[in-house]
Order: structure tokens, then C-alpha cells, then sequence
């Protein structure tokens, strides 16, 4: 069998290093309305409300992205919270990698 006929192998992208990456920690529960609610346990006062879960994590991402641009366009220290907030028994973590 000749060389030919195994499919080619594609690399996966990678991102070059000068791309910042942040460690988005989000705990999610649902209300009892049945939205779904987050909050970024490894940054403060940044909650959000969606009807879905992934909803809220689109919602939630694109406010991360913003508040760490925010503080990076003024030079100033993003306030991490550090241990990260712990979650509640009703809760679940997501950890999402965000890259500017």
C-alpha cells in the first residue's frame, strides 16, 4: 500500500506566545426563576444572568475580556482574587482559558 492513500495529518493552530491567556474560574447555578447565573470567583463583582448556561458563559467571557482590557489599557494591576472565591453546594465550576 502506497503512501497516498493515509489521510494527511493536519497540526493543530497554536497561538503565538505573545497572546495573553487568563484563567477564567466561573461557579454556575441555576435560579429559581431557571436562569442560569455566574460568577468569576478569580475576579471581583463580575456576576452575569442568562437563560442558558452556554449563554451565560459567552455573556460572562465577553465581560472578563473586557474588565482585563480595561485594566491593562490603564497599566493598572488586575485586582485577582487570590485563593478564588470558593463555591456553594449548589454550585459548579467551569474554568475557562480566555485569550485576549
Amino acid at each position: 500500500m502506497s503512501n497516498d492513500s493515509q489521510p494527511t495529518r493536519q497540526r493543530l493552530p497554536t497561538v503565538p506566545p505573545s497572546v495573553p491567556v487568563f484563567n477564567c474560574i466561573v461557579h454556575v447555578h441555576r435560579d429559581d426563576q431557571g436562569n442560569v447565573q455566574g460568577r468569576v470567583a478569580n475576579l471581583p463583582d463580575l456576576v452575569c444572568t442568562a437563560a442558558t448556561e452556554r449563554d451565560l458563559l459567552a455573556k460572562i467571557v465577553k465581560e472578563f475580556k473586557r474588565v482585563i482590557r480595561e485594566y491593562s489599557e490603564k497599566e493598572t494591576p488586575i485586582p485577582w482574587v487570590v485563593p478564588p472565591k470558593a463555591k456553594e453546594p449548589n454550585e459548579q465550576s467551569r474554568l475557562i482559558p480566555v485569550h485576549l
